[in-house]
């Protein structure tokens, strides 16, 4: 099996889960499992040259797109954090968090639960024995979605959600304020670590606030901030989202560059990057010590901790497939 990129879709509403499986024949909910674009036009031989040479700054930037309950954003955290503790603020290594806006409730249910006046297709494609399932099944799927407790809300009516649900969506907003808020990073990534072990997207409004204490953080603060800053916050992030073409989480950038590039991977596997004198192989494009050439070739002067070099990852036994070969796609 090759190491070229794939994205995992997952539907907000359980009770469509098992329609998801069925989705290439007919396509009944807008959810789906998907293999990235750039996979499916990645080169299938190892031959293709690719360079990593971002524009240079005084400060090199890592920004890695994540949702804060995608399990592959999570394990781009875990590769990410020795970076972050070895360069420490010599670079701007900054979470960015994805989510969806609503402008329209109705509308955007009614393309993702199924459409009733199509039963007698779903039943035709084995989704359904009967249309009086089918019609129960979507009725039902749709209520759901257009509870409004499932998605924040602002002021002008527009809703805001992310891939995993409600309490994703919440933790989001609740992690970027924690981040704006932590004088010391390592407390940041503290929470971030305790969360992404202690924490679910079903429990994480309950969870949260100690696994916060835990790190030497506010809580008050944070939930001052998710009262009165979330919208604004959320906008910013849609915005750079939108402005970067971000596809799924992970997504990394260094000076505004995705890495790896996406030509890079192979379907054989035996893609390579060369970022500077080095070349990296696809076996290896996220790991902490690649991330650590990456961001280090975005210097203008690179720090002399450039020259560590950083070791590999040991994987938990059951542990989710690596970052670099999976990811959780955006709507």
């Amino acid at each position: 099996m090759s190491d070229k990129p794939k994205f995992i879709k997952v539907p907000i509403f359980s009770a469509v889960l098992f329609l998801v499986l069925f989705t290439a024949a007919i396509g009944y909910s807008a959810y789906s499992l998907i293999t990235n674009q750039s996979a499916t036009q990645a080169s299938t031989t190892s031959s293709t040259k690719v360079t990593f040479a971002p524009a240079k700054k005084d400060k090199a930037e890592l920004q890695f797109y994540v949702m804060s309950f995608c399990p592959y954003g999570n394990q781009a955290e875990d590769i990410i954090k020795p970076v972050h503790d070895l360069l420490g603020a010599k670079a701007d290594i900054r979470p960015q968090y994805i989510f969806d806006k609503i402008p329209n409730l109705v509308e955007y249910c009614k393309s993702r639960t199924g459409d009733i006046a199509q039963c007698a297709k779903y039943v035709e494609g084995g989704y359904f024995k009967d249309e009086k399932e089918c019609v129960a099944q979507v009725t039902a799927d749709n209520k759901e979605c257009n509870n409004e407790k499932n998605f924040i809300k602002a002021q002008n009516g527009a809703f805001y959600g992310s891939l995993h649900g409600r309490v994703e969506a919440n933790q989001d907003v609740r992690e970027i304020c924690a981040y704006n808020q932590a004088a010391n990073k390592n407390d940041w990534w503290a929470f971030i670590d305790n969360v992404n072990k202690n924490c679910t997207s079903q429990n994480a409004d309950t969870c949260w606030e100690e696994q916060a204490k835990k790190a030497n953080l506010d809580t008050a603060k944070i939930t001052q901030c998710f009262n009165t800053e979330a919208i604004d916050l959320i906008e910013k992030e849609l915005a750079l989202t939108n402005s970067n073409n971000i596809q799924g989480s992970p997504t990394l950038m260094v000076n505004g560059v995705a890495f790896p590039p996406e030509n890079s991977y192979t379907q054989d596997g035996k893609g390579t990057v060369t970022i500077g004198k080095k070349i990296i192989t696809q076996d290896k494009f996220r790991s902490p010590d690649a991330l650590k050439e990456a961001i280090c070739a975005g210097f203008k002067k690179a720090p002399k901790e450039c020259s560590t070099v950083l070791a590999d990852l040991v994987a938990a036994a059951g542990s989710q497939p690596s970052a670099d070969a999976a990811g959780c796609a955006t709507n």
